[in-house]
């Protein structure tokens, strides 16, 4: 089933882009593929909570001329959402039109892929990866610092924090291994058939 649009939304009183949310656009982008970005709207919520409507517009540029330029430039297009049914039905209007596949559903569908062989599934198997080298840094920061303190109070709450992040970094494991593709599926799917969209990869600071 082909979608007719995509509406994507952001909060207009955040005064920034967190980590979470630059990766969030990110998977976004890697989603709906260059054909499928004119179905595309930008959305910012939240205008009737803006007190300085000078510095809402400057976060709109900001947003439209980096973090959105991606899409923007494959044909996505920014809109306002007001807080009324006139402004939701203009979004959906303007929004809607020929069908077209997302990246996504084109992998799956049309090249027959599984989920972890898409665009979108390596993206996040690179993110458990490096989620994983953190974990791992840090349970070593934490034995080293439990070696050397002489507290047993102190000890012991890093002791506590060692073992929680070591099932957190179990858990993280098991997932990435879920993601991991054989060697010989990856070469299976080099002479596979192509999709027609390319993938949007978003700027991340």
């Amino acid at each position: 089933m082909k979608l007719s649009g995509v509406i994507y939304t952001h909060r207009i009183t955040d005064n920034r882009m967190s980590g979470s949310v630059c990766k969030n656009l990110d998977m976004f982008g890697r989603l709906c593929g260059d054909n499928a970005a004119e179905r595309v709207r930008l959305v910012t919520t939240m205008w009737d909570k803006v007190k300085d409507r000078n510095t809402a517009e400057n976060r709109v540029k900001q947003l439209e001329g980096n973090f959105w330029k991606p899409l923007i430039d494959e044909g996505a297009r920014h809109q306002k959402f007001e807080n009324t049914p006139q402004s939701a039905w203009k979004i959906i209007r303007n929004a809607t039109g020929d069908p077209e596949a997302l990246l996504l559903q084109e992998e799956l569908v049309d090249a027959e892929r599984r989920l972890n062989e898409t665009t979108a599934g390596k993206a996040l198997y690179s993110q458990f990866q490096r989620l994983l080298q953190e974990q791992k840094d840090t349970i070593k920061q934490l034995s080293d610092e439990a070696k050397v303190q002489q507290d047993p109070v102190l000890v012991k709450e890093l002791e506590a924090e060692y073992k929680k992040i070591e099932a957190q970094l179990q858990k993280t494991w098991e997932e990435v291994e879920k993601l991991k593709i054989p060697w010989l599926r990856r070469l299976m799917l080099f002479f596979a058939k192509r999709t027609r969209s390319h993938t949007i990869e978003i700027n991340q600071p």
